[in-house]
């Protein structure tokens, strides 16, 4: 059983398990959605307004309406409101036209985790291009399962990271903070951009190129919403030394950050 909440088209709230969409919508039946994915405690987090743009971008890329963002705001605030701890909203629309809202605990022991990763072959998405949100994952899903890691950190043809299949990738090269640009081969990562914006507060030179996929590196980490930055301990059943003083400094910022 699902814990948590969900509105669907801004209908009454019900619980997790009890939400339902027509099982002829393509959302379900080609997996036509866009999606997002934040933490939020309380109200909506500071992060809300990049992430309706990047909803916005995935509406126009996949043909899809967005909604107005009063209303989404409304509606998460809605779902967050019924916890009291941090919860992971998904909002969720979909190409028959369904709205969802849905919020659950966030589970806490995800936070800044130490992961397992192997490498995989990064492939331009042909059509909506790589920054779209799209629930399109069952390639994903299966190199993942096939892998029996955490996570599958894509190389392109030049040699470099560009993202993971859940999360952003950064590396410490010589006390730099590596991560591949913003274009349009990869999600815009919300977490990677507020690592960005806690290395340039701290004085930490940023990069933003992909890192060479072979290394070396002082460090390889992961980020998203859910981990916020978590150090990369194993790589292809390569051991990776973990934690290191840029990565370090980048977490506790976060937590000073919620503290003041």
């Amino acid at each position: 059983m699902s814990i948590g909440w969900a509105m669907v088209d801004g209908g009454p709230m019900v619980p997790l398990d009890e939400a339902r969409i027509p099982v002829t919508d393509p959302g379900f039946t080609h997996g036509w959605t866009v999606f997002e994915t934040l933490l939020a405690q309380g109200c909506a987090p500071p992060s809300f307004v990049e992430h309706l743009d990047r909803l916005a971008h995935s509406c126009e890329q996949a043909c899809l309406a967005m909604p107005s963002r009063d209303t989404l705001l409304a509606e998460v605030e809605d779902i967050v409101r019924r916890f009291d701890t941090a919860v992971r909203v998904r909002i969720t629309l979909t190409g028959g036209g369904h709205r969802v809202v849905q919020g659950s605990p966030a589970d806490a022991r995800r936070l800044h985790r130490p992961i397992r990763a192997v490498r995989g072959v990064h492939r331009d998405e042909p059509f909506l291009g790589g920054a779209v949100k799209h629930g399109s994952r069952a390639p994903w899903m299966v190199a993942l399962q096939c892998s029996g890691a955490d996570e599958v950190l894509l190389v392109d043809a030049e040699g470099r990271f560009t993202e993971g299949t859940s999360c952003g990738v950064l590396a410490v090269v010589h006390g730099t903070l590596w991560t591949a640009a913003h274009d349009h081969r990869i999600l815009p990562s919300t977490t990677v951009n507020d690592l960005v914006r806690r290395a340039t507060a701290l004085g930490i030179g940023v990069r933003r190129e992909g890192p060479i996929a072979t290394g070396p590196w002082d460090a390889l980490y992961i980020a998203s919403v859910t981990r916020d930055i978590a150090p990369v301990v194993e790589l292809d059943g390569q051991a990776l030394p973990g934690w290191e003083p840029v990565g370090l400094a980048l977490r506790d910022a976060r937590e000073e950050g919620r503290a003041t």
